[in-house]
């Protein structure tokens, strides 16, 4: 039986485009026990997988339009690369933004979102830095406190973005200062979506799931599961929470879980939304979903 490209591997983190077409990192697991950077990264393209290695642990990706479109992904240490129309190019976020800390950095980036096509990363310490372009990143975090640790980004626009993390910690930015919003809850947030229904979810530990703008934040009992909740999408009109084990929509205020059909993945993690399809991705498992069924890549 032939060899897939995956086996051995597992799966750090994947980003749609459109449908059947998309980026998959993974990871060799013996080489991540010894402690080897590295990150493999698969194209999915037209059902073939091209495959590609970097030499750093790339684990959080953005697909941008702005200032030109392409792929920017990062790792913990601030390592990037940013795959552009125009060329390829990589560094380090910490070298190639400005203005630079009062306090020199190294590590703790968390992740990495587009707002409004254009790339966002945060990180502990209170750390939020925009993409500008190749080898230009924009520090934008003067204001928000090195005890804040920040876990996920996202915005309706480049005026107009929250931050969630630890301790049930909410920031706004408004494209001059940041502004530390009211939480109804103490628990690790680990995602947020800013929806075009108007709201900003936020989802973390403990499967808690809030819905608020601004200092106006509600819990949303929804009574289905107290496993930590992932990642958040937007897709056809419906919030999903993604958990370790599965899919959830949200309907009426209720989770609910998704019908994978008779071929139910192993695992899930992420999600991440494309033109007109969106993936579930877990360590081993890579679903897509097209708003009638689900169906298998990986």
């Amino acid at each position: 039986m032939p060899k897939k490209p995956l086996d051995g591997l597992i799966i750090r983190t994947a980003v749609a485009r459109i449908p059947g077409a998309g980026y998959i990192y993974a990871a060799d697991p013996q080489k991540e026990a010894e402690d080897i950077p590295h990150a493999i990264i698969l194209k999915l393209k037209d059902g073939e997988l091209i495959r590609t290695e970097a030499n750093y642990d790339a684990h959080s990706l953005a697909i941008v339009s702005q200032p030109g479109p392409g792929l920017i992904d990062v790792s913990g240490p601030g390592y990037y690369s940013a795959i552009m129309a125009s060329g390829t190019s990589s560094g380090d976020i910490f070298d190639d933004s400005k203005p630079a800390p009062q306090t020199p950095r190294t590590g703790g980036i968390r992740s990495v979102a587009a707002v409004a096509g254009r790339a966002f990363a945060v990180g502990l310490r209170g750390m939020v830095y925009r993409f500008d372009g190749p080898k230009n990143w924009a520090r934008i975090d003067d204001g928000l406190p090195d005890t804040f640790n920040a876990q996920a980004i996202h915005g309706f626009s480049e005026t107009d973005i929250y931050v969630v993390g630890r301790e049930g910690q909410i920031w706004s930015y408004d494209g001059r200062s940041w502004h530390h919003c009211e939480s109804p809850t103490s628990v690790t947030l680990t995602a947020v979506k800013c929806a075009p229904n108007g709201l900003v979810y936020a989802a973390g530990h403990r499967g808690v799931l809030l819905q608020g703008r601004n200092d106006q934040w509600d819990i949303i009992d929804h009574a289905e599961t107290t496993d930590d909740i992932w990642d958040l999408e937007w897709f056809m009109d419906h919030l999903y929470a993604s958990t370790m084990s599965n899919v959830y929509r949200l309907n009426d205020a209720q989770l609910q879980p998704v019908n994978f059909g008779e071929d139910s993945p192993k695992s899930c993690y992420q999600l991440s939304v494309g033109e007109g399809v969106m993936w579930s991705n877990g360590e081993f498992d890579l679903m897509s979903f097209d708003g009638l069924q689900w169906s298998r890549i990986v």
